[in-house]
């Protein structure tokens, strides 16, 4: 926790230099879900439905429909830069061509960027920089996971998963086959790809001016102000290829969001030297920021053609309400910081702030945040003894509070929202409550408390870092769940505390230096959290499952005190039944051979929701990175490594596909599924109207080692390159995730799903289902300098 500093680069006086870069990437999706061919999904549904829903010898096709909606994507990144300068003003100007074709159909994204980066000496005393970035961006695709809402509404990856390989693209009319197996009609994945037409341009203006003024001898006024512009248009229509155009005929909508930052910093600098062994550097200062959002969408149905798009709403028939909103919110901050140095062996650094958020009640808006550190470099004693073995020694230590302010403008008020009413048969506008006031409602606070070491071995062969931090978080803004008898879900409160502690490492060797030369650098992050308080010390069961498939009511994981944050919650999986078990009775739970055997955890003969426990915790062990970096004479060669060790995945897309139910197409898992014949297995037998439940079946290991990233380049001489008036030059290959080690079942033990907005997204971890796919790339590129 502290500040970061965000430059960009600066030209140099001097004769103007041009770089050139450019880059071209060629991308495969990492994986693809192995799933049931032609005849293996007709036996499993003819097996699960218990008739001859399919002619096993007349099969009207075998798509692969992954096959269908996945491509090669490549990437070009274009860069050019001019920077130079003479004595008084030095710039730095810099323009980028980004255009990426996806993996997927359709998608695609492009960028255009312009940086500049000015500086001024006005006088010997006054220094003026104006940097500045523009931005365009436009971004096409498809909606790639299933939501709620019904069929129409599902994902492309979702989609090729689920949809049966026994129909081809298009029916005997030419129209675009819905599925036959599933609870109600959802597009075919071709249809995703080309009944729905996504389209997201967003432009980018964000500059900054500062000027520092020296006042006196070491003391620096500083003043910043910089705003940041952001617009976005979003379009988005299906049209009569989808089921939502179908029933609709045509469906578009479009919505605009602007949101302007404004930013201030007003602070001055003053270093005192007190003799040759004393220093003190003084900060203190003012900063005040404000945001601003508007934002409407429109939407029609009922259009006539489908050729205009989302472009003109107006040629629909049945306009839905529109909708727009604005807000605003501002936080203010006085701060200090005295920086003191004695002979560079004691370091001591005080800092203070008084922030406040417009967001937090009145009388709570306010709060105070102190913090402190110290450092002393044992290796610059009198006392230490010089030598090669260990030539710096430095212990660090620190503790300091910081605040949280990240919810939205006005969440401490009672709010209301408009709805309709019907009076006498007429429609009448009207409002309703839709939030009740928290007048407590104010920061959330972090204390931290750190200690560390930096040593230096064999004349800086060799570095070590190590700190040991602890971390705990109190008044956490939750969205608390409330009686439903007052007619309100949630209210959001400052409840609870939870708490991560661990150890961070870094070590760096030199290991070899002459000619040829090998540094490594390795570092490992262990972390530990758990909730350490609830309100009444009460569990929190929650929900976070995707979209209408698996009913996004599903309850998964839970918030319990003393552990961890996002623990996964449910049954015990003990396989299946045989014939002649003793079957446990409860509801909806299966009692016959072949069908879900559960864990009676409580031991009174039912099974019940008394009867989950938690089965996973989604937080990793350890996180560990391993860089060798080679170089001889103009080559050098790059290679990175990534692991987590530990951390559940709780695999919805499997529990999707493999609840074995007969609505979709499922894992080749299905294949080792219980039948009279196959009964040593622990995978249910196919059955309609089985329940999705949340349980070990879907719990695994995400562990996996992956080689992150290679790269070879090779810099041409500058004896050689003098020859072509070139100052330097440099041509690379790289690749990315291009080896990974796992146990994992699913694509990607590195992709996670992310559920139920920002609100909820850091408590619900380790969850997969059907994300855009991370990629395999080839990168080649090349380094100009004039």
């Amino acid at each position: 926790n502290g500040v970061v500093m965000i430059t960009t680069k600066a030209g140099k006086t001097g004769k103007t230099q041009v770089n050139i870069n450019s880059s071209y990437s060629i991308n495969e999706e990492i994986g693809r879900l192995d799933v049931l061919n032609a005849r293996q999904f007709a036996e499993y549904i003819n097996e699960a439905r218990n008739t001859d829903f399919y002619d096993l010898d007349n099969l009207e096709a075998d798509t692969d429909w992954q096959d269908l909606v996945f491509r090669q994507g490549n990437i070009q990144n274009h860069q050019i830069s001019l920077s130079g300068g003479k004595e008084n003003i030095s710039y730095y100007v810099s323009g980028v061509l980004y255009d990426q074709k996806g993996v997927i159909e359709t998608s695609e994204y492009n960028r255009m960027s312009l940086t500049t980066n000015l500086k001024f000496d006005v006088s010997e005393h006054i220094r003026l920089n104006l940097n500045s970035l523009i931005q365009s961006t436009k971004q096409e695709g498809v909606q790639t996971q299933a939501s709620g809402g019904g069929g129409g509404d599902g994902g492309v990856v979702t989609a090729a998963q689920r949809f049966e390989p026994t129909a081809p693209i298009l029916d005997e009319n030419g129209e675009y086959n819905d599925s036959r197996v599933g609870l109600a009609p959802f597009d075919n994945p071709v249809a995703v790809l080309r009944g729905r037409e996504m389209e997201d341009k967003r432009e980018n203006l964000q500059t900054n001016l500062k000027a520092e003024v020296d006042l006196a001898d070491g003391l620096v006024f500083n003043s910043t102000f910089g705003i940041i512009f952001r617009n976005q248009r979003n379009g988005s229509y299906f049209n009569r290829i989808s089921n939502v155009g179908e029933t609709s005929n045509g469906e578009g909508s479009l919505s605009n969001r602007r949101n302007f930052n404004f930013l201030t910093e007003q602070y001055l600098n003053y270093d005192l030297s007190l003799g040759e062994q004393h220093s003190i550097l003084f900060t203190a200062g003012y900063s005040y920021q404000s945001f601003q959002n508007e934002y409407f969408i429109a939407t029609n149905t009922g259009f006539i053609s489908d050729s205009f798009g989302f472009w003109d709403l107006s040629a629909g028939s049945n306009l839905q309400t529109p909708n727009s909103n604005t807000s605003s919110s501002e936080i203010s901050s006085f701060y200090g910081r005295a920086n003191y140095n004695f002979d560079n062996r004691y370091l001591l650094t005080v800092t203070g702030r008084y922030d406040g958020a417009s967001q937090f009640s009145e009388g709570n808006k306010w709060s105070f945040f102190p913090s402190g550190a110290f450092s002393w470099n044992v290796s610059n004693e009198d006392f230490f003894p010089e030598n090669n073995t260990l030539s710096i020694l430095k212990f660090r230590t620190s503790y300091g509070l910081t605040g949280n302010q990240a919810i939205g403008p006005y969440e401490s008020l009672a709010r209301i929202s408009p709805t309709f009413f019907v009076i006498n048969g007429t429609i009448v506008n009207s409002v309703r409550p839709t939030a009740i006031a928290n007048r407590d409602l104010t920061w959330e606070t972090t204390t931290q408390f750190n200690v560390g070491i930096d040593m230096e071995f064999f004349a800086g062969r060799v570095n070590f870092t190590g700190d040991y931090y602890q971390k705990k978080t109190s008044d956490l803004l939750f969205e608390v769940p409330i009686p439903a008898f007052s007619g309100y879900q949630s209210r959001l409160s400052n409840v609870g505390e939870i708490e991560n502690k661990g150890f961070e490492f870094l070590l760096s060797t030199k290991n070899l230096v002459n000619e040829f030369k090998w540094n490594t650098n390795f570092n490992l992050t262990l972390n530990r959290n758990q909730v350490v308080s609830l309100p009444g010390g009460t569990d929190i069961i929650y929900a976070g499952a995707p979209g209408y498939l698996i009913n996004g009511a599903l309850q998964h994981a839970v918030l319990r005190e003393g552990e961890p944050i996002g623990s996964f919650y449910g049954f015990v999986y003990e396989g299946v039944y045989q014939e002649g078990d003793d079957f446990i009775p409860g509801g909806t739970f299966e009692t016959e051979a072949g069908g879900e055997k559960f864990a009676d955890l409580n031991g009174d003969g039912v099974l019940n929701n008394d009867d989950r426990k938690i089965i996973g915790d989604p937080n990793p062990d350890a996180i560990w990175g391993l860089n060798n970096e080679f170089s001889f004479k103009g080559f050098d060669l790059n290679v990175f490594f990534q692991a987590y060790t530990g951390g559940d995945i709780l695999n919805f897309t499997k529990m999707e596909l493999d609840r074995l139910s007969g609505n979709s197409n499922a894992t080749t898992d299905a294949l080792n599924r219980w039948t009279p014949e196959n009964t040593d297995t622990d995978v249910p037998k196919a059955t309609g109207g089985r329940v999705s439940r949340t349980s070990t079946r879907f719990v695994e290991d995400g562990s996996f080692i992956r080689l992150k990233n290679v790269s070879l380049g090779y810099n041409f001489s500058s004896d050689f390159l003098s020859k072509l008036k070139i100052r330097s030059a440099r041509l690379y290959a790289s690749a990315q995730n291009i080896l990974t080690f796992t146990n994992y079942s699913g694509v990607d033990p590195e992709v996670a799903y992310k559920s139920s907005g920002s609100t909820n997204s850091n408590i619900n971890l380790g969850l997969d289902y059907d994300s855009y796919p991370n990629t395999t790339a080839y990168t080649f590129g090349i380094n100009l300098g004039f």
